[in-house]
């Protein structure tokens, strides 16, 4: 047998040969699938079967076909229902094939009732919203963001309404999935409401519960919240103003340096104050009975437009202070930026009322 035949051409067959009457045919072309490697022949076919095939030049010699592209399936077509569903839009992430999401088993979503819970970012271990829900809506968030649902510009009159799923996508452009945990179950509505309204506030999350904000300085709450002092028209005083909430006062540093005309500091007219109540923020820190007013010692003077500068002389008045220190005076100061100097049922206009 000729051993220099080589792959693709028929081999000589002697006549003797017993076999010789049998026709070898040649093997038909068959269709390449796309992406398969196609191995030449590049040893003797009448040699393969001593187990000695030169297998690594085959592989060295391989080819690969490239893959075509295929065929879109007919929508009459029996495979059609089988086809691999598409969200609308692109996939933002590779996470979406690689983090398929999952729902709660059967019979869970009844037993959490309603819950609150939270999207957490896996690059750094921080939620980035709260919210509450029931059933399975804790993983509809990231299935909507995961399946190109719309960014997060202005829809149906609601700007920002889907900024929430662009932020999803961000958390997870570097492929790890964003984790969802829930942080509290079995609630009624309005208790969730509470706890995503505080976890909003806590955590800084800038989202817009259903409760609102409550978050603030407890100085200032507990300004807002004071009790109204009511002045009563026997008590003239001037309201002095040393500063905001939280400003320490004391009687020496207190009462100097106040611009009050020279007409209003005559402790003999009827129309000048009795009293100088000394607010920081709007409550009253101090009651003192004024004895008498003096030029301000760093003053020099009247100032650019005639006012002098003034320091009262007073004592401190037990009745007065029970009654009003603690006391919110915000209705006297009248609304934007507060003057240092309010004159209550005395001063320029002969009666100063709350507003």
């Amino acid at each position: 047998m000729d051993t220099t035949a080589r792959a693709g051409a028929p081999a000589t067959v002697p006549e003797d040969d017993p076999w010789a009457t049998l026709a070898v045919p040649e093997a038909p072309a068959l269709p390449v699938p796309g992406g398969v490697e196609v191995p030449t022949m590049p040893w003797d076919a009448t040699t393969a079967d001593d187990g000695a095939g030169p297998v690594g030049s085959v592989l060295a010699e391989s080819v690969l076909v490239e893959s075509p592209v295929p065929e879109p399936v007919p929508v009459d077509s029996p495979h059609a229902d089988v086809a691999p569903a598409r969200g609308p839009g692109p996939v933002p992430t590779a996470v979406a094939a690689s983090a398929p999401l999952v729902s709660f088993p059967p019979g869970v979503a009844s037993q959490l009732a309603v819950y609150v819970y939270l999207l957490v970012d896996a690059r750094t271990g921080r939620p980035f919203l709260v919210a509450r829900g029931r059933g399975d809506r804790c993983f509809r968030h990231v299935e909507a963001a995961r399946s190109g649902a719309p960014d997060g510009g202005p829809a149906a009159g609601k700007p920002g309404k889907y900024a929430a799923l662009d932020r999803i996508r961000e958390a997870e452009s570097d492929g790890r999935p964003v984790r969802i945990e829930v942080l509290r179950h079995g609630l009624t509505s309005a208790e969730a409401d509470l706890v995503v309204a505080a976890v909003d506030d806590a955590l800084a999350l800038g989202g817009t519960p259903m409760l609102g904000s409550q978050r603030g300085s407890a100085v200032e709450l507990g300004a807002s919240l004071a009790k109204r002092a009511k002045v009563k028209r026997s008590h003239p005083a001037v309201l002095l103003r040393v500063g905001p909430h939280g400003t320490e006062v004391t009687y020496d540093s207190a009462r100097h340096g106040w611009r009050i005309g020279r007409r209003w500091v005559d402790t003999a007219s009827e129309r000048s104050p009795r009293w100088a109540v000394l607010v920081s923020g709007d409550l009253v820190h101090s009651v003192y009975r004024i004895d008498r007013w003096d030029p301000a010692p760093t003053s020099g003077g009247a100032g650019a437009r005639g006012v002098e500068r003034w320091s009262f002389v007073g004592t401190p008045d037990a009745d007065l202070g029970a009654r009003y220190v603690g006391r919110s005076v915000a209705a006297y100061l009248g609304t934007g930026t507060p003057s240092q100097v309010t004159y209550v049922w005395c001063g320029p206009h002969w009666v100063n009322t709350a507003q």
